[in-house]
């Protein structure tokens, strides 16, 4: 109203009208930033800990402006309403109106970002105040809050500074990694609303006025059309399917729902004439004549007179919006039998002023009074339709030595050290712009501080120049911060980092408006191009020529498919996005200071520090080293006891009872040895003092006690086994005796780890005769060697000893989780341990140290393999399209069955391979497993996901491999298997025999099986289809004696995450993964049985229905069948000689392909026939 009168005045009354309006407009917003202020130690305490007892209330009273119910009476947790009002708070001062007063509302409104800008992570309770559907308190990550939040940021960020005069210190900073992130997870959950909605009405809001929070206009469409298709009725929009709110049914005494009474308010829910205003406004901004026309026809239809509301309207003039319409419970039954049927009443408030102030701006619209740009002053309505092409993205390549910058040199590659750079640009590691942001915000009027240190600086954030006073300070990305994990010693993974970052850049920097061009510093460290002694040739010219190769790619211009540009920093200072820093009342040079600013150190190094006796004045200078020392010669008998037990407990701590573990043996295991017996556990061993205790009096620094100066010695295989008798035969001081004299990084890992089993973590050695030296210390310094060194099996041992968490694996669990991507951790069908929601860094260690509390390599590499889906679902989603739940341990065990069937190995030295491969080649295999290829079909020029055109995942991808097997084997027949990603698996030269090309070939099928199994991948709308199919059945289904009920069915609609949740945890017991995909092949079957059978289905009505006896006859008929034939099947189950397989089923039936006239599918339709068709 305020922009109409200022917009049509012609005389004084209404200009001073006007102003009036405009100074209400501007004390309401002021009011209710006074009444968040008053909670301000509440949005300290969210912000840290992201607690529902700590969020913001979402009620005030209009007359005290202090809170009106309790912490937990109310679903107060809203981030789309605190959304709403930083968006409003941003349109409104674009619009002209001053609301921020002051240095504080400035502060408070900064911290208000920092409460909203972890929306895309955070559950709430969403727009309608109770979460769950169920009304029963849960919150749950909504799309309408996420894209509210979205809009928001991009709004604070747009409008500039609050006070509208360019004054110091009121520009709101938001970070546009943030952005991007609500962004990402929005796009994946639309037009889904929820794991309990599969759409609302609400999310109108967010592709429409107000948010316009979506710029992909076919993901626009599809969720309007979805919502029409859904929710539209005469009267308006249901909320969400099944919505009992003010129905005629629902127990008004009552707040919270009965899962099983859901089902009753289906096609009866209460329709809302506020969304035929949202439609309205939609199709005025799209200019869309015709809808236009008929949703405001249809508005004028459900309006009501002021007689109509019993009093509660005053103006006669006026057309009042009811807040929903119900049906009359004499009609109820006559609704439910036919949606649309019945006349409704009107029910609730009236006004509804909500829906009334819509109504209000879809009339003056309508009638010419404003134009839909007055309403939109920051133009967010035109993202959808402006789309601006990639901007390259500017590189700058320092080097952190002269030796680095001379070596670049002679291979054509000219950059500048970091003290040649000029002076008014400073470069700084990721960790001190966290410092700063640690300032923005803060106020000690209001006893807030800025953003929390322990969130994460994206990588557009440091893709920008900032100002700080007369310096410009550029950031290096967070992925090259030395101290990270041991990641960053694996200069592949490193360079595969340049690559998907860089890319991930050139896509999302235009998405999230941000004026110039990226800029990202990457800085050359000594250890990237050095050759180390203690590594072998090979692998340091493979680890060289990597670094060397990934620059050059950024100098020609492409790197990844990223348009890139590689220059001098002072090259890129006009063209590059610049932000400007300013503190209030702090000097810039203070903060300088405070942040402790200096020059970004290189990868840590480890040199030699001689050690210094307790007792001063009496140095020990170690006798000089000319070659490798190693004692194996001379403590033979006791170092192979060491070793022994040492590599007892360096592989993979599995259970050889665990059926999933079984099954997941290969057919051609038979001629591996199978005599191994399970390992020991850990527990096994006298550990005197806990691992997780910590060390008192420790070192804050530590040094280096350890003289190394090879990575591993040449050590005979050792098959005898050390008892405990044994172990605790041996002397400490002769342990420690062996570890001073010896060089050799494997023997000194060897002897620390012994002592770690033996003594505990928390012994002091007085190694060299200084005290403090305790296991735990010493284990420390193998970590650090072992990590220069790149001997990955030690260091994923010592860094599951020592707990280390991998920084990225918060990082990582998120971005699979806000995808709709569960995770189990620990051993299949022991003790599995699931992550369902978001965690913080110590709830994490939690969950993994009681997961993996006996198996220290289990527990890092878990974290390597989370880690990387965490990238992948980031940068290639669809690799994940058909799977809802990862369970970390069966993707460990098929990787272990991998490498022992490609390297001829056991399962225990599969195992110990797996260990030793590095973070590259696991995600690698990763990347190979979940695309769906076969591991001996990628080459290593096909690198990464880059090169690869088109992902095709499940059994789609292996259709076409099948018939390129034949001529691709003649081919490869004599030649070791090729490996993914770069060599990693060794070569291997012996030629293979006819009878491992034969089970190579016949076994495609059932690994095939094997792997989707362990993924727990499914058909695309397999879990819709499957309720259809569950609501044909009476009693339900029984699958592996579980009962998928009918009555989820009536608790959860069709396309309910919820409900797909229900039916993995039904799946997830099957524990042979094999088996499990051949069930799922049945259960997509049968949702086809009408058209497979042209009469009524035989269904049984007096139990469940036996889904496994559909796979057990269809095995039956395909042995008769292939007994007719003569087919190999005659070798075992055709003979009476049942296979040794899962659930006796015959091996080749698993290796059948699903398709054909011999395949699976063939035999299955012919036992549902069998099975359903009428007698």
């Amino acid at each position: 109203m305020y922009r109409a009168y200022q917009k049509s005045a012609e005389f004084d009354e209404d200009l001073a009208k006007a102003r009036e309006l405009g100074l209400i407009c501007v004390k309401i917003m002021q009011s209710l930033l006074e009444c968040m202020m008053r909670q301000a130690d509440k949005v300290e305490l969210f912000k840290k800990h992201l607690r529902v007892s700590d969020c913001l209330h979402a009620k005030y009273s209009a007359q005290t402006k202090n809170v009106v119910v309790g912490d937990g009476d109310w679903g107060h947790l809203q981030i789309d309403a605190t959304s709403l009002f930083l968006l409003t708070l941003a349109q409104m001062t674009a619009s002209g109106l001053q609301i921020v007063r002051n240095f504080d509302e400035v502060a408070f409104v900064q911290n208000l970002v920092y409460y909203i800008e972890v929306g895309y992570r955070t559950p709430d309770f969403g727009i309608w105040e109770r979460g769950d559907k169920t009304n029963q308190g849960i919150p749950e990550l909504n799309a309408s809050s996420i894209g509210m939040a979205k809009a928001a940021l991009q709004a604070l960020n747009d409008v500039g500074d609050l006070f509208g005069d360019g004054a110091k210190g009121s520009v709101i900073h938001v970070l546009p990694d943030e952005i991007q992130q609500c962004a990402a997870v929005l796009a994946s959950m639309l037009p889904r609303e929820s794991f309990s909605k599969e759409t609302d009405a609400a999310l109108m809001s967010i592709i429409s006025y107000p948010a316009f929070a979506v710029e992909d206009p076919d993901l626009v469409d599809l969720t309007r059309t979805t919502i029409t298709d859904t929710l539209l009725g005469r009267y308006g929009c249901r909320r969400f399917l099944r919505d009992g709110y003010k129905t005629s049914l629902e127990d008004p005494h009552r707040l919270y729902y009965m899962n099983s009474e859901l089902v009753k308010f289906e096609n009866i829910e209460c329709e809302w004439p506020m969304f035929i205003c949202f439609l309205l406004l939609d199709a005025m901004y799209n200019r869309d004549r015709e809808g236009t026309t008929e949703y405001w026809k249809q508005l004028q239809s459900i309006l009501l007179s002021s007689d109509q509301t019993n009093g509660q309207a005053k103006y006669s003039f006026l057309g009042y919006v009811p807040e929903l319409y119900k049906v009359p419970i004499d009609k109820v039954e006559l609704e439910r039998g036919d949606h649309g049927s019945q006349d409704r009443v009107p029910a609730g408030l009236t006004p509804f002023l909500w829906a009334q102030s819509l109504y209000i701006i879809c009339c003056l619209l309508h009638d010419g009074f404003l134009t839909v740009a007055e309403l939109d002053p920051l133009s967010r309505r035109l993202s959808i339709c402006e789309k601006r092409p990639p901007t390259e993205v500017q590189v700058v390549m320092l080097a952190e030595t002269r030796d680095v910058q001379k070596e670049l040199a002679e291979n054509q590659i000219d950059v500048q050290l970091l003290s040649e750079i000029d002076p008014v640009f400073c470069v700084q590691p990721a960790s001190v712009f966290a410092k700063i942001l640690s300032r923005l915000g803060e106020s000690k009027k209001l006893n807030i501080t800025g953003r929390p240190m322990d969130r994460d600086v994206g990588l557009l954030s440091t893709s920008k120049l900032y100002q700080m006073g007369q310096k410009f300070v550029v950031f290096t990305p967070q992925f090259m911060d030395p101290r990270r994990s041991h990641l960053i010693y694996d200069i592949r993974i490193l360079m595969d980092e340049w690559s998907s970052e860089l890319q991930y850049i050139y896509n999302a920097w235009n998405s999230v408006s941000i004026s110039g061009r990226p800029l990202v510093v990457l800085v050359i460290s000594k250890n990237m191009l050095q050759t180390d002694v203690t590594t072998p040739t090979i692998m340091n010219r493979r680890i060289k020529s990597t670094v060397l190769g990934a620059i050059k790619k950024i100098k020609s211009g492409y790197i990844g498919g990223a348009r890139v540009v590689m220059k001098n920093i002072s090259d890129f200072f006009r063209t590059t996005s610049v932000s400007k820093l300013e503190f209030r009342d702090a000097n810039i040079d203070d903060i300088f200071e405070e942040v402790g600013m200096e020059l970004p150190r290189s990868l840590p190094q480890v040199e030699f520090v001689e050690p210094v006796k307790s007792k001063p004045g009496t140095p020990v200078t170690p006798t000089p080293l000319k070659r490798i020392d190693s004692i194996r010669d001379r403590w033979s008998r006791q170092y192979n006891t060491i070793h022994r037990a040492s590599m007892r407990h360096r592989s993979i701590v599995l259970d050889s009872n665990d059926a999933d573990l079984a099954q997941l043996r290969l057919a051609y295991a038979k001629k591996l040895n199978e005599g191994g017996s399970e390992l020991p556990s850990i527990k096994e061993f006298n550990i005197r003092n806990s691992p997780d205790r910590p060390l008192a009096g420790s070192p804050s620094r530590l040094g280096v006690h350890l003289q190394t100066s090879s990575s591993s010695s040449s050590l005979s295989d050792v098959t005898s086994k050390l008892d405990h008798s044994q172990m605790e035969g041996m002397k400490v001081d002769e342990l420690v005796s062996m570890l001073a004299e010896t060089t050799v990084l494997d023997e000194q890992a060897s002897i620390v780890h012994f002592l770690w089993l033996k003594i505990g973590p928390n012994f002091d050695t007085h190694l060299y005769d200084n005290s403090g030296v305790t296991v735990r210390v010493l284990m420390e310094e193998v970590y650090i060697k072992a990590c220069e060194s790149r001997d990955w099996s030690w260091v994923r041992l010592s860094a599951g000893l020592l707990k280390k968490q991998i920084d990225e694996l918060e990082k990582a669990v998120t971005h699979l989780l806000v995808r709709q991507k569960q995770i189990t951790v620990g051993m299949p069908s022991k003790n599995e341990e699931p992550i369902t929601a978001p965690k913080t860094k110590e709830e994490l260690m939690e969950i993994f140290n009681r997961a993996y509390s006996d198996d220290p390599n289990s527990f890092t590499l878990a974290q390597e393999i989370i880690v990387s889906l965490g990238s992948l679902v980031r940068t290639d989603p669809r690799l994940f399209v058909e799977m809802f739940r990862l369970r970390i341990g069966l993707i460990i065990q098929i990787l272990a069955s991998e490498l022992s069937r490609l390297r001829n190995l056991s399962a225990d030295e599969a195992s110990q391979q797996l260990l030793s491969i590095s973070p590259f080649e696991v995600k690698g295999m990763m990347f190979s497993l979940l695309s769906g290829r076969l591991l001996e079909d990628i080459s290593p020029e096909e690198e990464t996901s880059e090169s690869t055109k088109e992902i095709r995942t499940g059994m789609g991808s292996f259709r076409k491999q099948i018939e390129e097997r034949k001529s691709l084997r003649k081919s490869m027949h004599g030649a070791s298997p090729l490996s993914t990603q770069q060599n990693f698996f060794d070569e291997h030269t012996d030629d293979e025999d006819e009878s491992t090309e034969d089970d190579f070939q016949f076994g495609i099928w059932l690994r095939h099986r094997r792997i989707d199994g362990a993924l727990n991948r499914v058909p695309p709308d397999f879990y819709a289809n499957l309720w259809d199919t569950v609501r044909k059945f009476p009693h339900g289904l029984s699958i592996n004696f579980c009962i998928l009920h009918r009555s989820l069915t009536q608790e959860m609609t069709r396309k309910e995450i919820k409900f797909a949740l229900e039916v993995e945890q039904v799946l997830n017991q099957i524990s042979e993964p094999e088996y499990r995909e051949m069930i799922v092949e049945a259960l997509t079957l049968m949702g086809h049985i009408e058209n497979l059978i042209m009469a009524e289905p035989k269904v049984p009505t007096d139990r469940p229905f036996d889904v496994d006896q559909i796979v057990q006859r269809a095995n039956v008929l395909f042995v008769e069948h292939n007994k007719e034939m003569g087919t190999i099947v005659l070798e075992c189950c055709g003979s009476g000689h049942p296979c040794d397989s899962a659930r006796g089923i015959c091996q080749h039936f698993y290796d059948s392909a699903p398709a054909g006239e011999f395949g699976t599918a063939h035999y299955m339709i012919k036992a549902l026939m069998d099975i359903f068709a009428p007698i």
